[in-house]
């Protein structure tokens, strides 16, 4: 049976950071689904009989209703560290428990390690959590909709800085002693989402993908922070 994810979420202070040097490849890797081809991408810790993910009408959909858990779908490489990843996602279907969906940068799979970056539907919140034993999150309130999209961005500095997107809101968390790189990827908890237009940049990415550039429509309203918060 597939692992259930639980992290305990404790806030404090570390004394330091660990910064490393990059190769400057300085590129974009997307993926806009169109191909209908799914290679690029792997499901972590796949249990077939209570999640999925597919491509249907140039979207990226992923489905799990298995209270509890949540399923991630992961690309790239281990060594990619400090990048953001963008891309447009809407809640399509839930059933019985909170249903949950975003991001996980710098994702390490089966060590256990990873940045998540989330939006929860019922209680209209969003959340940027260190996952690791013993990590620590930060939460802010932001009122979200089933089926309707959002553009999502979140991204990781080397300075230790965490940012979290939805349209034109955005808040800031800092952890003081970053996780080491690895993979990008999707969430999906208790319920069924559809995303699109995947793109991550980042000093160490490679440009490619089987994506093209999306044309960006200009926001409303400039970016609202809500401010620097600790993060373990």
């Amino acid at each position: 049976m597939k692992n259930s994810i639980t992290y305990t979420y404790c806030l404090f202070i570390l004394c330091f950071s660990i910064c490393t040097v990059l190769p400057a490849f300085a590129g974009t890797w997307r993926d806009d689904f169109e191909d209908n081809i799914t290679r690029e991408w792997e499901i972590f810790n796949l249990d077939r009989q209570v999640e999925k993910w597919w491509i249907n009408d140039g979207e990226a959909v992923g489905e799990i209703f298995f209270p509890g858990f949540m399923s991630l779908w992961l690309t790239g490489e281990m060594d990619w560290r400090f990048y953001s990843v963008s891309c447009r996602v809407m809640l399509e279907d839930d059933r019985n428990d909170p249903p949950y969906i975003g991001l996980t940068l710098q994702d390490r799979g089966h060590e256990g390690s990873r940045y998540l970056f989330m939006i929860y539907f019922v209680s209209n919140s969003v959340s940027i959590i260190k996952g690791v034993a013993g990590g620590g999150s930060v939460n802010q309130p932001f009122v979200v909709e089933k089926e309707v999209w959002y553009d999502i961005t979140a991204s990781v500095s080397e300075d230790g800085t965490l940012k979290f997107k939805i349209n034109d809101f955005e808040f800031t968390a800092v952890d003081p002693s970053p996780l080491r790189g690895g993979q990008a990827g999707l969430v999906v908890g208790d319920a069924r989402a559809r995303f699109d237009d995947v793109e991550i940049s980042g000093d160490n990415i490679p440009n490619g993908g089987p994506g093209k550039p999306r044309d960006v429509e200009p926001q409303a309203k400039l970016a609202t922070t809500w401010g620097k918060l600790k993060i373990r």
